[in-house]
């Protein structure tokens, strides 16, 4: 599905993570990786070439968004980064609850970190790495301001926000962390880890963003 102009959902099937892909040079998320051959379909469809992929970015490391990081970084030859907090579970499989998804996880060593404040940039686009600790440690959306798009991971949804349930959980820091993206202001596109996207063209998912933020 194409979101706006360089930006395409990948769609997660079932239980799988969302997978934005970004001008055709950036890849956030990766999906469990029991899907790709579906995805591969759809980025054939849309015009994208997979080789043309430079960076791979992970909001966190939960099997669903991290499980096909290894695959995805043979078929695309792009550099993989992800958050210091969540660096070890990538790696070391450690909290990333292949388990719960009857899966077994191969770690993979990150090609460099996700930094605070940190701009990643691409033909249309400029992301500031926004540190979302909460629903996992090392959690990161991707701010582009100018555009007021919001790639939010597992941190925040159309309809509510990530959970704490989790080993690697904390819902103090979660609550910080929507804290600091209500202070961002206006949303115009969210793309969430899972589920519809929510734009500015949608009020109901404008009221219900602005509901969740308005009560943390």
């Amino acid at each position: 599905m194409k979101i706006a102009e360089g930006i395409h959902l990948l769609d997660g099937a079932e239980f799988d993570s969302n997978v934005f892909c970004i001008d055709n040079e950036l890849l956030v998320d990766c999906g469990s990786g029991f899907f790709i051959d579906e995805t591969l379909a759809q980025m054939e469809e849309y015009g994208i070439k997979p080789k043309e992929i430079k960076m791979i970015a992970i909001t966190h490391a939960h099997f669903d968004h991290c499980g096909g990081v290894k695959e995805w970084k043979k078929i695309t030859g792009a550099k993989v980064f992800i958050h210091e907090g969540d660096r070890k579970a990538l790696e070391t499989g450690e909290g990333v609850m292949a388990e719960e998804f009857e899966a077994e996880y191969e770690g993979i060593t990150a090609d460099g970190l996700l930094k605070e404040g940190e701009e990643i940039k691409t033909k249309n686009y400029s992301f500031k790495v926004i540190h979302t600790p909460g629903h996992t440690p090392g959690g990161i959306c991707l701010w582009d301001e100018k555009k007021r798009i919001l790639i939010s991971g597992d941190t925040l949804f159309i309809d509510g926000f990530g959970r704490t349930d989790y080993p690697s959980g904390d819902e103090k820091k979660l609550k910080e962390s929507l804290k600091k993206i209500k202070k961002l202001g206006d949303i115009k596109i969210l793309l969430p880890g899972h589920g519809a996207p929510a734009s500015k063209y949608n009020p109901y998912a404008k009221d219900a963003i602005k509901k969740i933020l308005d009560n943390i």
